[in-house]
């Protein structure tokens, strides 16, 4: 009991300074001069409001949102929502932090307890991850298999363990690599018990969030051995493939590129990937437009959010069509 009086009090003594700093505009060195603090003591009091949630800052951007393009992007692809979001050009990974942001929102606002909630891998997935702030409880999965030397911070299976800690989730590993050398060889996984047990929870899954791309692009996380395997190497020399969604690469009219590769790619299938309820791309960049027109083509996605960069060169492509 007395220990919870003082946890009490300290709390109360964090509200009132920060209301003093936050809501009467005095300053640091005017509230220590009123309450006998020291200046270091002051800093280290609004630290700790911050961090035990006393004190929350909302920042507002000064653009203006881009519902028009939202509208158009819904209207053209027969999206259940887009989201576009501001986002400056260059560095690369202030895009992703800006899409994983307003896509963490939009999950917190979809997700329910008892969920299954199926995540890919990459950049913009991993900023997802790191933005979610609600807790609720949900079954966490991963859509595809890990992928070997890439760092552990893209890793599916860690992205998943992560978040399923963060907001109070329950995580189901997938241990099996996203591709083998043959397809016996992925006919014999998906045998395995701890396999199929996630291929199973594949029907469950109503929510689902994953990015796309092209690893032929400088700076593309796919593994060295994926581009010096002959047949995925063959793959990308082809003029009408434009990337990957899962590793399953698709040409531009959203079709497969190729069906024989297909079958030793250990993710969930495309088709079944169309089953799901909510299926949330997140991607950015104009550089990305011909990858993400393919997945919406395939209706392989009927979620889309991404930058306005993004949002522009798909709606002009669509224009010029």
């Amino acid at each position: 009991m007395i220990q919870r009086e003082k946890e009490e009090k300290e709390l109360l003594l964090l509200y009132e300074i920060a209301r003093l700093y936050y809501e009467d505009g005095l300053t640091q060195e005017e509230i220590a001069q009123q309450t006998g603090f020291s200046r270091s003591r002051m800093q280290r009091l609004l630290g700790a409001a911050r961090k035990e949630g006393i004190v929350e800052i909302r920042l507002v951007c000064p653009v203006s949102p881009f519902t028009e393009f939202e509208e158009r992007l819904m209207e053209k692809f027969a999206l259940r929502k887009a989201i576009v979001v501001p986002a400056p050009t260059q560095p690369y990974y202030f895009i992703c932090r800006s899409i994983g942001r307003a896509a963490a929102r939009y999950l917190e606002s979809l997700l329910r307890e008892g969920d299954f909630l199926g995540i890919g891998w990459g950049r913009t997935v991993r900023e997802v991850c790191r933005h979610f702030k609600k807790e609720v409880a949900v079954n966490i999965l991963p859509l595809i298999g890990a992928v070997g030397q890439v760092d552990m911070d893209f890793q599916v299976n860690e992205l998943g363990s992560q978040l399923a800690r963060k907001i109070g989730g329950f995580f189901v590993p997938f241990y099996a690599p996203a591709l083998v050398d043959h397809e016996k060889i992925a006919q014999a996984l998906f045998s395995d018990q701890s396999v199929r047990r996630v291929e199973e929870l594949w029907d469950k899954v109503n929510v689902a969030v994953l990015g796309m791309g092209d690893p032929r692009w400088e700076g593309s996380m796919v593994p060295k051995f994926f581009l010096d395997d002959p047949a995925s190497s063959a793959i990308l020399q082809r003029k009408e493939v434009v990337g990957d969604i899962l590793f399953h690469f698709l040409c531009k009219d959203g079709t497969l590129a190729d069906l024989e590769f297909d079958r030793r790619v250990v993710s969930i299938p495309l088709e079944k990937l169309k089953k799901i309820p909510w299926v949330v791309g997140v991607a950015g960049s104009a550089r990305k437009a011909e990858i993400v027109k393919a997945a919406l083509r395939g209706g392989y996605i009927n979620v889309l959010i991404t930058d306005v960069g993004l949002a522009k060169a798909l709606l002009e492509e669509c224009s010029k069509a």
